[in-house]
């Protein structure tokens, strides 16, 4: 193995650190922010929100095969090519949103590549499936959010084309 690292090893390590950082992030109290969070909707296919009412859509084309809980909230979302960071928060708890994860995206046909439990309260998650012509990564973690009973959950998509 070589000790520099390329451009796939420093990628992986750009999304491992976007994704622990956006699970720290909270809603600030920008009040543009909040005008924004308040006017944008996330619909379900059966026409009604898809978390609570101040849920940001998901982005277009989000893979209906990725694991989304239910009642999840959008908090944010960063979409760049061949990628997208999502920040959503739920209810619940950490070990059985990690249990019903595992088991959604198995069924889906991910195979996973790393489970990682960092406290009581975080844990992460990887898989990867084969696509046309690409593997497609899912990264989601899990972090308590402070103060309440609502856990941040971060997902990281990534297409790595194959050559």
């Amino acid at each position: 193995m070589s000790p520099v690292p390329t451009p796939t090893m420093r990628l992986s390590a750009a999304a491992l650190v976007a994704i622990a950082l956006l699970c720290g992030c909270q809603r600030a109290g920008n009040p543009i922010a909040t005008a924004i969070g308040q006017g944008a909707r996330g619909a379900t296919d059966a026409g009604g929100l898809a978390g609570t009412s101040d849920s940001l859509p998901l982005p277009p084309g989000f893979p209906e095969d990725v694991y989304l809980p239910q009642g999840y909230r959008v908090n944010s979302v960063m979409t760049l090519p061949r990628a997208s960071v999502l920040s959503l928060s739920v209810r619940g708890d950490v070990d059985a949103l990690l249990a019903d994860a595992q088991t959604a995206m198995q069924a889906e046909g991910w195979t996973p590549t790393l489970s990682a439990r960092h406290s009581a309260d975080t844990a992460m998650l990887a898989f990867e499936k084969p696509g046309t012509g690409a593997v497609r990564n899912a990264t989601l973690s899990f972090s308590r959010n402070v103060g309440d009973e609502r856990v941040i959950l971060g997902v990281q998509l990534r297409e790595i084309r194959r050559q």
